[in-house]
């Protein structure tokens, strides 16, 4: 709840129980829609309405900025089924059966995972190949993180899209998914993030992580009761 209090700070605490209780059943729902698209993945263009997919049509490949709402896993799934390469930077389950069920879902619908174990390179490699590389930094960035506001407060966040678009020089695409329904789904592909090399490395790199942080501001307000509430987001708050 502290979550919501912090993201919705002018809501009432009854609207953020109902919004809490929405963000239970979209977790629900992720998992019947995903275990449904596995006997035909070719279901998410479907089940998904986009918008501004010509965001994708430049050949340049991109480094996909994705947050924990609406399902996530669809997304991905839909980007992959309808023919652009994907692949995402992934936090694997510590229970070794689940892990490998997950990894074969999503190789199922099309999706490569790059565990977060990995060596980066992997992950530059998708981008220098001007494929696509998803990845979803909303979530708390820990102590290799670097402190940027989000929602008003300080707190550790991953730089990882950061770096990978300074190397790079591949452009950021916010990815804005809610479901409208179960097995219906609303795709918006924004505008790229704006960021400016300011001459030093760290410092271009923070920039990009605050601007990062404004996007996942936005996503995350498009759809409050579909976001991944529970997740300890603002540990230094808490």
């Amino acid at each position: 709840m502290r979550n919501l209090e912090i993201a919705l700070p002018d809501s009432r605490p009854k609207e953020r129980r109902r919004i809490l209780r929405a963000t239970y059943d979209n977790l629900v729902w992720i998992g019947v829609e995903f275990i449904a698209l596995q006997s035909d993945p070719k279901q998410a263009l479907e089940w998904v309405d986009v918008e501004n997919e010509e965001a994708l049509d430049d050949g340049v490949g991109g480094v996909f900025l994705a947050c924990h709402v609406g399902n996530w896993e669809l997304a991905a799934a839909w980007a992959a089924q309808s023919g652009h390469k994907i692949s995402a930077i992934v936090r694997e389950s510590h229970d070794k059966g689940e892990r490998g069920i997950i990894a074969e879902m999503r190789a199922n619908a099309g999706v490569n995972c790059i565990p977060k174990t990995v060596p980066m390179t992997r992950a530059l490699g998708v981008l220098r190949r001007n494929e696509f590389l998803a990845i979803m930094p909303d979530q708390y960035g820990g102590s290799e993180g670097v402190a940027a506001p989000l929602f008003g407060l300080d707190t550790m966040t991953s730089q990882g899209t950061a770096v990978f678009a300074y190397v790079t020089k591949k452009p950021i695409i916010p990815v804005y998914i809610s479901r409208v329904a179960p097995f219906r789904h609303r795709l918006r592909f924004g505008k790229p993030v704006k960021w400016e090399d300011k001459g030093n490395r760290e410092e271009t790199i923070l920039g990009i992580t605050k601007a990062v942080n404004e996007e996942i501001e936005r996503i995350i307000l498009n759809a409050p009761d579909q976001w991944l509430a529970q997740h300890r987001r603002f540990k230094e708050y808490y």
